[in-house]
């Protein structure tokens, strides 16, 4: 175990976290409905909490790589202890009342975009970096959409500024098509219980959803076997 690389992870996760938690509790934050749960920043503090975990947990898997300290570690850390906090925010407010803080997500697609560039310099791959500027595009394109919402359209934008960079293209891939199963799946069911075709569908929790899981189980995958090398 490289103690360098942990305590360095240890301290992007709690940063993030902190950030990302005064960032949502800010003065000018949206409550919808007067809603006792954003009013008291309850939300927030489990977002917190849940993404400290998730963080806290990627910091001891990553700390064990053969690479030490490196940028991509801290990236994995950092970037899904932040996508971890939205998708606990998010998969409330957009289910409760279809709406996402839109400031959060420009501070999210900030921060990706800033740790994506630095690992594009790194990595140089024309083909990573010709992907990870196409999806941005494109998916800023969406924006314009009528009939996609601007959060939604916003949260696709941070599916690719984090995962070309951290998952790889597969991967990547991988989180698009499962957050595409899991909106089929929720408009199928909701359809199904309204007995109508018309329903909407919270999408930016479920585009959130695999691009937080994708990392923890790849790590896990990954990290598990050297931890036990190495502690054997």
């Amino acid at each position: 175990m490289d103690w360098i690389a942990f305590l360095a992870y240890l301290a992007g996760t709690f940063a993030t976290a902190a950030l990302f938690y005064g960032v949502a509790g800010r003065k000018s934050r949206p409550v919808y409905e007067d809603d006792s749960r954003l009013k008291s920043k309850s939300i927030f503090k489990t977002a917190f909490l849940i993404a400290g975990a998730v963080g806290v947990l990627l910091s001891l898997l990553q700390s064990f790589a053969l690479g030490g300290l490196d940028l991509l570690g801290f990236a994995i850390v950092s970037l899904t202890t932040m996508v971890s906090f939205l998708l606990v925010v998010f998969a409330y407010t957009d289910h409760r009342f279809r709406s996402a803080d839109r400031v959060l997500l420009h501070w999210a697609i900030g921060v990706a975009i800033g740790i994506g560039v630095l690992r594009l310099i790194e990595m140089q791959s024309e083909p990573k970096t010709v992907l990870f500027i196409f999806g941005i595009l494109i998916s800023f394109s969406l924006l314009f959409v009528p009939s996609l919402g601007a959060s939604d359209a916003r949260a696709f934008i941070l599916l690719f500024a984090v995962g070309i960079p951290t998952l790889d293209i597969i991967y990547t891939w991988y989180v698009f098509v499962a957050g595409i199963v899991l909106w089929l799946a929720y408009g199928i069911g909701a359809a199904i219980v309204k007995r109508s075709m018309k329903v909407s569908i919270p999408l930016v929790p479920y585009i959130l959803l695999p691009l937080t899981v994708a990392p923890i189980l790849i790590s896990v995958i990954y990290g598990v076997p050297r931890i036990i090398e190495v502690l054997s």
